[in-house]
């Protein structure tokens, strides 16, 4: 398999869009590795982390040039949430993993593979259930905040070697549940706005 496409998001001030990443490999020196659609600096510099993680996890690395398109390409792409998405597409490509078409996934790799927290998670996953996107896999410390968000099941994953299990696998996962919170002796204690007088113009902007 030589194309494969996955799915992310691009968090503009507080909305999200849905981006598709897709992923072509052909014969080549392995050193080209060219990501296009407006990425930043952020996103041109996960070449070497995505190498690194593929190779530390135990994938490998294609021996061919790799081509990455984020579409729509007049939508500048910033930050590093993409490494996962592209990541997961280099390993769709060399015939790793399969579909992941009802997937939205975001979160930077450490070069050892493991999942590092992205900001944004909460639009992304409203943006999901917008778009009818059902599945949303996110680094595990930002599961509780994609969570809350009705309509997707959220996916919280330590590493990228635990989301191709899942993709291969999917009924040995369970996505997260929200559990609601319950207030404690600590949380009643803590003082709020009604215990100020006056100060109404400083409260509404706080």
């Amino acid at each position: 398999m030589a194309l494969f496409r996955t799915r992310s998001a691009a968090i503009y001030g507080i909305e999200a869009n849905i981006i598709d990443v897709e992923v072509d490999m052909y014969n080549g020196s392995p050193r080209d590795f060219v990501t296009v659609g407006m990425p930043d600096t952020a996103v041109r510099e996960s070449r070497e982390r995505i190498k690194s993680a593929l190779l530390n996890s135990g994938f490998g690395y294609p021996k061919k040039a790799v081509t990455i398109n984020l579409a729509p390409a007049n939508v500048r792409k910033e930050g590093v949430g993409f490494d996962l998405p592209m990541a997961i597409g280099i390993l769709g490509a060399m015939g790793l993993v399969k579909s992941a078409d009802q997937h939205l996934l975001v979160g930077e790799l450490s070069l050892d593979g493991t999942l590092r927290p992205v900001r944004g998670v909460l639009s992304i996953a409203a943006c999901a259930r917008q778009k009818g996107v059902l599945n949303v896999i996110v680094p595990a410390e930002n599961a509780s905040e994609a969570g809350v968000t009705e309509g997707v099941r959220v996916f919280g994953m330590h590493h990228l070697a635990e989301v191709v299990a899942y993709l291969q696998e999917p009924d040995r996962f369970q996505p997260f549940v929200s559990s609601p919170h319950q207030p404690s002796e600590t949380d009643q204690e803590i003082p709020d706005f009604q215990d100020v007088r006056g100060q109404a113009s400083s409260k509404r902007a706080l």
